[in-house]
């Protein structure tokens, strides 16, 4: 399979999406595709480890620059932990974008171990590229759940007052547009549109 690495010096992966969406291959604060990464409130751009003595609470939601937000999340390193993380034209993906993703109709995905952790690989019938996501679990105050049986990961899209969107998984089934409390934790996967302008590329063979 080929990654490849932009200015940013961030892998993604070309899935041959109809939309030319690329995808980074790891969690923001991770760096091999089976770590969890950091996790983030929705439209909060700072991270936090899961041993972390963060507590993701409505109390601590209420004083963010999230909470503000009416509407989807703004590419803007305000807002969007990609753009702020990642930096260059990195962003969170939509709901549509995963969604897209997880179509038959363009990949398969099935229940893998990598490295000792469970996870979902998603594999383009396109051109064969493969992104993995692991069962990360998310932060509820200051205590991890879920790790090791479900996986998720934000969208910058809004629901309500109280909810985003978000991609979720288990080793049953897939849920690209599922919608949770913005207060919580989730991992966060970067996109980027495929860089045409990109200043440096650079392929690699992994």
């Amino acid at each position: 399979m080929k990654q490849k690495i932009n200015c940013n010096w961030h892998r993604y992966v070309d899935l041959g999406l109809p939309s030319g969406l690329l995808w980074a291959t790891c969690n923001i604060g991770a760096s091999e595709p089976w770590e969890s990464g950091l996790y983030f409130s929705w439209g909060n751009v700072d991270g936090h480890a899961k041993d972390s003595v963060y507590g993701f609470s409505e109390t601590e939601y209420a004083s963010t620059p999230g909470a503000s937000l009416t509407g989807n999340i703004p590419v803007d390193a305000k807002y969007d932990a990609a753009r702020a993380n990642f930096g260059g034209s990195w962003r969170m993906p939509t709901k549509d974008e995963f969604v897209e993703l997880c179509k038959k109709r363009y990949t398969t995905n099935e229940w893998v171990t990598q490295n000792g952790v469970n996870g979902r690989r998603i594999t383009s019938k396109i051109n064969g590229n493969s992104v993995f996501f692991p069962t990360s679990g998310y932060c509820d105050g200051t205590s991890l759940d879920d790790e090791g049986a479900y996986g998720y990961c934000w969208t910058n899209s809004f629901s309500s007052q109280i909810c985003a969107y978000l991609s979720s998984f288990d080793c049953d089934y897939i849920y690209p547009n599922n919608y949770c409390g913005r207060m919580y934790g989730f991992p966060i996967r970067p996109v980027i549109n495929h860089p045409k302008d990109s200043l440096l590329i650079k392929t690699i063979k992994r």
